[in-house]
C-alpha cells in the first residue's frame, strides 16, 4: 500500500467522507473536506551505489467553513487527523494553520512523510 492509499484509508471516516486526492471535485465545496497530495519521492539509504529505500512526502489539507466567516475551532480535528496519520505509519513534520477570510474556511496543512 502506498502513502496515498494509507492516507486515504486513515482519513476516510473524517470530514463526512469528503476525502479526495489533489482537489475537491465538487463544483461547490462542502462545509468540511480533506484533500491530500504527493509532494516528492526522495531516494534514501544508499549502499553499493544503489538506493535501498524511498521516502514519500505529501501534504494533507483539512478545510472547514464557518457560517460567519470566522475561524472555527480546529483543535479536535487537528488531533483526530494527527492520530489517524500516526496510526497509519505516517510521520508528521509540521502542521500549518490558516484562515481564508475571503472563503471563510479554516485550513490546516499537515506536512507528512513515510518510508517505503
Amino acid at each position: 500500500m502506498n502513502i496515498n492509499q494509507k492516507a486515504e484509508q486513515a482519513l476516510s471516516g473524517m470530514a463526512d467522507g469528503n476525502v479526495w486526492p489533489l482537489s475537491c471535485p465538487m463544483g461547490e465545496q462542502p462545509g468540511e473536506y480533506i484533500v491530500y497530495m504527493p509532494e516528492a519521492d526522495v531516494p534514501e539509504d544508499f549502499g553499493d551505489n544503489e538506493c535501498l529505500g524511498w521516502v514519500h512526502h505529501m501534504q494533507v489539507h483539512w478545510f472547514k467553513k464557518s457560517g460567519a466567516k470566522k475561524p472555527v475551532n480546529y483543535f479536535a480535528a487537528r488531533k483526530q487527523i494527527r492520530d489517524a496519520l500516526k496510526a497509519a505509519g505516517v510521520s508528521i513534520e509540521e502542521i500549518r494553520v490558516f484562515f481564508e477570510g475571503d472563503t471563510g474556511y479554516t485550513h490546516l496543512v499537515f506536512v507528512c512523510s513515510m518510508e517505503e
